[in-house]
């Protein structure tokens, strides 16, 4: 049918518009469509090439229109097995999107779409690999490396231009096949010559294809903090990220209204792109005036294995995942070795669901089948090259809705949930980003102390509680009964850490943005709610109405202009660690949104976990960080804890399994610690000074 419609356009445009029209052209192309789509492979070649000629005659041999073309015709000989003849088209392609110079010479560098030579180049280095699986000549996949190396500075060159974080998450997606394909080729040219070096570069495309945007953010805020921008620039910068989040939030708020008033809607819409152009004229400012800045905040240097495992203690390994169509790639990193594995996971989004959903059934049964049949899949391939107690695994696409410590390591026969073998019970385990957002070479990955402990929040109904204020954790640990609108789990954590705390009339999203930059701990004891539409609308509730200032909504773009260095986040708020999933740059959570500001980590709800095992969770959690324990250790041994002291009829992983630990995993320094070790030296002094007496005493009897 769409065949028949795209031959009577053509007719009637050529009646009208004659042979050397566009629009006969576009009526040929759609022509070729029809015919690929029917493998009627070279009727589609002549309908293209039809559109070719006339698009020559108008445009000349240098129009991007002509090597799209081009890439159509690559794409059909390919699919005809004629590979030689489709890289004969996409070289073609590749000269007529490129610039001629004003000595009739091309400018390889330069393109006119960046964006179709960056798809010509993808087809180009596919087409390389079907050579080589024709004749097994690895010539082939040198040749399909070296396209891959030109695609990545295009992506480099695009990247750069994108000027939101939308666009590149938007563009991540098509970086991250381009980062597939070049490590399937990498993984065939290591399987022929078992060079090393291949595994080091498919690693490096594995981490170059994550969390771009991220990387970008936080590149630019250690950027703005180590080259000491002027106070002008800054103030300009923070002004603009805060109107930003402002008329993001309006825009919100609007398309919510029944009816939709759509008078608002352009005027913020107005606003915002006003707002673009202020930034555009910003980066350009930055540029000229301020080389070192921008090139800091654009750096994309992905760490090297040999600086990993510099920073990696004996006891960790470092687990990352790749996940393509039916085929997820692991890189195991210890402090001495590197693995890396390509196993079949053709129904993985379907296995996770089936987990997750046997977890909130709490159906013990389908939980076993579903967590050891993962765990076959997933960790039982490379459980002998795991070494020591602490893993850090990076998981990439719907592997972030998976908790592995949930994963069990045994056919269990046991229906009791504590008895059961969670991979729990074998490491700490804690997730991240990427490689190089944890290790991110600008940050200092020391131990770090800031003036405060912990500011707490929790969520309340009204702002109009007249008793309620903000006061100490101490003064919550010392009064005789609950105060009105407290959490159990904020009086829990009282009795260990100190801190302020807000609730009722004074737990207000003014209050949070006011104070939050102050503390090492934040523990935010709210309602959440995630927008999986439009993920920078996700949203923590601070109380049911609003305040006079602020609309008690904390979005998650919000959190993009403001600084939170905290050592740790803790939302306790239910689903703060689930959202979308972006294809190359992962989930999209509110936990993302509080690394933007700057936190180091968090700990994230993947569902929603019961009130009344919360507070005995963090009670744990909370005296194992106090005591010295790494985070990662610290939850680790808090859900043990638990399992071993709960009530039987909530040991089932829903009300304890749903938390995980994202970001580095490093202890917290607490002021009761320098007592201690303070204590510990003094203690070493004393002896030191009592046997360097009596070793004086012993030597002037003999003397006499």
């Amino acid at each position: 049918m769409a065949l028949k419609q795209s031959y009577k356009a053509l007719n009637i445009r050529l009646n009208l518009l004659g042979k050397h029209h566009s629009y006969v052209a576009n009526s040929y192309f759609l022509i070729g469509l029809s015919f690929g789509e029917k493998k009627k492979y070279s009727k589609a070649i002549n309908s293209y090439k039809n559109a070719l000629e006339i698009r020559l005659k108008i445009s000349g041999n240098h129009h991007p229109e002509i090597a799209n073309i081009e890439n159509y015709i690559g794409n059909t000989y390919d699919k005809k097995k004629e590979h030689s003849t489709a890289l004969d088209h996409y070289n073609l392609a590749l000269k007529a999107n490129t610039f001629l110079e004003k000595n009739n010479s091309l400018n390889s560098e330069k393109f006119f779409d960046l964006n179709i030579a960056l798809e010509t180049l993808l087809f180009k280095a596919k087409s390389f690999q079907n050579l080589y699986h024709t004749d097994l000549d690895i010539q082939h996949l040198i040749n399909s490396i070296d396209t891959y190396a030109k695609a990545e500075k295009i992506i480099g060159n695009i990247r750069e231009d994108l000027k939101n974080p939308e666009d590149n998450i938007t563009f991540s997606s098509t970086a991250k096949e381009i980062h597939q394909e070049a490590i399937k080729t990498r993984m065939l040219l290591y399987n022929n010559t078992n060079h090393f070096k291949e595994l080091k570069h498919s690693f490096y495309h594995s981490e170059k294809s994550k969390a771009n945007t991220l990387k970008e953010l936080l590149n630019a805020s250690e950027a703005k903090s180590l080259l000491g921008l002027p106070p002008s620039i800054v103030s300009l910068q923070k002004k603009i990220k805060t109107d930003n989040a402002y008329y993001q939030s309006q825009m919100a708020k609007a398309f919510k209204q029944k009816p939709v008033d759509s008078t608002k809607i352009e005027k913020y819409e107005n606003r915002l792109f006003d707002l673009s152009r202020r930034r555009d004229s910003l980066t350009e400012i930055l540029e000229k005036k301020h080389p070192n800045y921008y090139q800091l905040k654009h750096q994309n240097d992905i760490i090297t294995i040999a600086e990993i495992q510099k920073k990696l203690g004996n006891k960790t390994t470092i687990l990352e995942f790749f996940t393509a169509d039916s085929i997820t790639y692991t890189f195991l990193i210890s402090k001495n070795k590197l693995t890396v594995n390509e196993i079949a996971t053709p129904q993985l989004i379907k296995e996770i669901e089936l987990l997750r959903t046997a977890i909130t059934d709490k159906n013990t049964d389908e939980f076993k089948k579903a967590s050891y049949s993962l765990y076959r899949q997933l960790i039982a391939p490379i459980k002998n090259h795991i070494n020591g107690d602490q893993l850090v695994i990076i998981p990439d696409g719907s592997l972030w809705h998976l908790n592995f410590e949930l994963l069990l390591t045994k056919e269990d026969i046991s229906n009791h949930p504590s008895e059961l073998s969670y991979l729990l019970k074998d490491y700490a385990i804690s997730y991240a980003n990427t490689v190089n957002t944890l290790f991110n070479k600008f940050k200092n990955n020391s131990l770090s102390k800031k003036g405060q402990e912990c500011l707490a929040f929790s969520f309340s109904e009204s702002t109009k509680s007249v008793d309620s204020k903000s006061i100490s954790l101490a003064t919550l640990r010392s009064s005789g009964g609950d105060l009105p609108g407290t959490r159990r789990e904020i009086k829990a954590i009282a009795d260990i850490i100190d801190g302020q705390y807000f609730y009722g009339s004074e737990a207000i999203e003014m209050n949070f943005k006011k104070n939050a930059n102050q503390y090492n701990i934040l523990h935010l004891a709210l309602h959440g709610e995630v927008d999986n539409k439009r993920p920078e609308n996700s949203k923590l509730f601070f109380t049911q109405s609003n305040d006079s200032i602020e609309d008690n909504l904390l979005y998650s773009h919000e959190l993009f202009a403001l600084d939170i260095p905290a050592e740790l986040a803790v939302l306790s708020a239910c689903n703060t660690g689930i959202g979308k999933i972006a294809k190359g740059e992962g989930i999209m959570s509110l936990g993302t949104a509080f690394q933007y500001a700057g936190t180091k980590s968090l700990l994230l709800s993947s569902w929603e976990i019961s009130d009344k095992t919360t507070p005995e969770l963090m009670k744990y959690f909370y005296t194992n960080l106090k005591e010295g324990m790494n985070k990662a250790k610290a939850l680790q041994q808090a859900k043990l804890q638990y399992l071993n002291t709960a009530d039987i009829n909530r040991t089932h992983p829903f009300y304890w399994g749903g938390f995980y630990l994202l970001g580095n995993t490093h202890p917290i320094l607490f002021d009761t610690n320098y007592s201690v070790y303070w204590k510990i030296g003094t203690g070493i002094l004393v002896i030191f000074l009592l046997s360097v007496f009596w070793y004086q005493k012993k030597k002037s009897k003999k003397l006499r």
